[in-house]
């Protein structure tokens, strides 16, 4: 008698498997997708807060614990962020190494940018990334292919949610085409504007709102500038009209004020992160607000 009102229970109480899935991601940008993608059947936690560098990152034991119980764990993949292996080493969880089914890496299907030849890699060409530049959030066209990646996760993951997953994917993606369109509608008519950056880390994103990287203030990727370089920063920014510097949170913003100032322009710290900035609390206000930070520069310095 008894088993057959458990079997009845399970005919009349529907399963869920995950009614909520514990999951855990390396940056906010990724904490974010999986909240658009997940909605209530998801928890999320990311480990950065957002104006760090997420290069060079110390893991810290409350991280291992929180890897510990996740359901998913997803991260940026590539070479971005170096301290991650060891971190899935010390959470001792297959599932969450290469290959397992809770390793969600959102690299996969993106058309990746400069990706050195490998002959050519030494560490006199400072930080370079082996499998290209890992700033690919920074398009938010790349944005849709994350997200997509993470809808497979998740119904993998709960296949009971599946539809859920799959329509939320649907309707982000709607409504970032849309503000594209926007967003390039509003700053294609300024032309292809040359800038300086600081770091490489904008790429994706000056490719696609119209900006054209004429010179960097870092030397070489990850290694600080010296005043020669500083100053021939200057000089290749005046050649070729350049008056805008863009900088990151993690910038050295002294040097980038003293560059834009010689070049007669201004410095630009943009958000390359959720949380990076204040009021940047979602993927689409990264964007939102840099193209109009950016439009005021162009306005205040005639662009």
């Amino acid at each position: 008698m008894q088993r057959i009102l458990v079997a009845l229970f399970f005919l009349l109480v529907p399963i869920a498997s995950f009614a909520t899935a514990n999951v855990v991601t390396t940056t906010p940008i990724h904490a974010d997708l999986v909240r658009k993608i997940g909605g209530e059947h998801v928890k999320v936690e990311s480990l950065m807060r957002g104006p760090e560098n997420a290069h060079n990152v110390i893991p810290k034991p409350s991280f291992i614990i929180k890897l510990r119980k996740a359901d998913l764990f997803v991260h940026t993949g590539l070479d971005a962020e170096p301290w991650v292996p060891v971190l899935l080493k010390s959470a001792r969880r297959d599932r969450l190494l290469p290959g397992g089914e809770a390793y969600v890496d959102l690299s996969a299907g993106i058309a990746l940018k400069e990706v050195p030849e490998r002959g050519e890699l030494t560490r006199a060409q400072g930080d370079i990334h082996v499998y290209g530049n890992p700033h690919y959030a920074l398009d938010p066209l790349n944005g849709i292919r994350m997200a997509r990646t993470i809808a497979e996760a998740l119904a993998r993951l709960d296949p009971a949610h599946a539809e859920s997953f799959d329509a939320s994917y649907q309707a982000f993606a709607r409504r970032m085409h849309r503000l594209v369109e926007q967003w390039v509608a509003r700053l294609e008519p300024h032309g292809r504007v040359p800038v300086a950056t600081y770091h490489r880390a904008w790429t994706y994103f000056l490719d696609r709102f119209f900006l054209e990287e004429v010179a960097e203030v870092e030397p070489k990727p990850g290694i600080a500038p010296g005043p020669r370089h500083l100053t021939e920063c200057v000089e290749r920014m005046k050649a070729e009209g350049a008056r805008i510097v863009i900088l990151t949170t993690f910038s050295n913003e002294k040097n980038g004020q003293l560059v834009a100032q010689r070049a007669g322009g201004r410095a630009l710290v943009l958000a390359q992160e959720v949380n990076a900035l204040p009021n940047v609390e979602e993927y689409e206000d990264i964007f939102e607000h840099n193209v109009e930070a950016l439009l005021a520069a162009y306005r205040e310095l005639g662009l």
